[in-house]
């Protein structure tokens, strides 16, 4: 019976510890790199008759840095046909990449993020006189995320953004958007 006394003594430390480690991984997130891609909506206010119907696409590339912030590329592609001229252009259409910092509040049955990115900015289009647009200008974003998850690594995200690109025109500087579509961690 002696020798037993130590080997409880040795165990109960163990077992403690070994509980312990579930709920301590269970405060952190499972995964250090998502990918999303998605579908979505935006336009400018910039524009008279401003349409915010105009079809887009977007791919977002996180890395979690620290729990509940990541460290995302979000890149995307605005067609710019609603109204007909789009301020001044026709045929016209934004595509951007920007990098930024987003931090994730856990609710209750999602997560809610923010996030501020800065990037780049090219928008192309005819003008009325039959001249080509092409510009290209650094610009910033700042957005609003919601994740809903399905699985643990698999889940809908939706994401609302404001843009603004400092274009030489000063004819269409801002956009707003909205995106939704599915993202995988891992």
């Amino acid at each position: 019976m002696a020798r037993t006394q130590p080997l409880l003594g040795r165990l109960v430390p163990l077992l403690l510890l070994a509980l312990a480690l579930p709920a301590a991984a269970g405060a952190q997130d499972l995964y250090t790199f998502s990918a999303a891609a998605m579908g979505g909506i935006g336009g400018s206010p910039d524009v008279n008759g401003s349409n915010y119907g105009n079809p887009g696409y977007q791919l977002n590339l996180g890395l979690l840095t620290e729990p509940r912030t990541v460290v995302g590329l979000r890149i995307g592609h605005l067609n710019l046909d609603r109204p007909k001229p789009f301020g001044t252009l026709s045929n016209s259409d934004l595509t951007y990449a920007n990098v930024g910092g987003e931090y994730r509040y856990r609710e209750s049955y999602y997560d809610s993020g923010i996030y501020l990115a800065i990037g780049a900015y090219h928008l192309r289009g005819d003008e009325a006189d039959g001249s080509r647009r092409d510009q290209t200008a650094v610009g910033a974003a700042l957005g609003l995320t919601g994740e809903f998850r399905i699985t643990r690594r698999l889940g809908v995200l939706v994401e609302l953004s404001g843009h603004y690109a400092d274009f030489s025109s000063k004819d269409i500087q801002f956009f707003a958007m909205g995106h939704a579509g599915v993202i995988w961690h891992f």
